[in-house]
């Protein structure tokens, strides 16, 4: 392998690219992937803030349904003391008690 690699540097014939060309190629590298990772970086700065307006989103209706709920036992409640000329009419979806 040693001996293989001696002729190929001793070979004038031989295309060596030169240090300038091995510079700047290191140099676009590192220039791509300095924009990967800012891109990356964007990208899931992006994807906490779209976790972080579901999650109170999510937060906000959870609060909605609850004061909903109460709401509705408060209603339910009233029609029950309301005596028996209300007539309590099932709710959709729901099988009649």
């Amino acid at each position: 392998m040693a001996q293989a690699v001696k002729e190929i540097l001793e070979a004038p014939q031989t295309c060596r690219p030169e240090p300038e060309e091995l510079r700047a190629k290191v140099s676009r590298l590192k220039k791509a992937e300095r924009e990967l990772r800012s891109e990356h970086a964007a990208e899931i700065r992006e994807l906490k803030d779209t976790l972080a307006t579901y999650a109170n989103q999510i937060q906000v209706l959870t609060l909605r349904n609850v004061e909903l709920e109460a709401h509705n036992a408060r209603l339910i409640e009233r029609l029950r003391h309301s005596g028996e000329n209300v007539a309590v009419l099932p709710a959709p979806g729901r099988p009649s008690p």
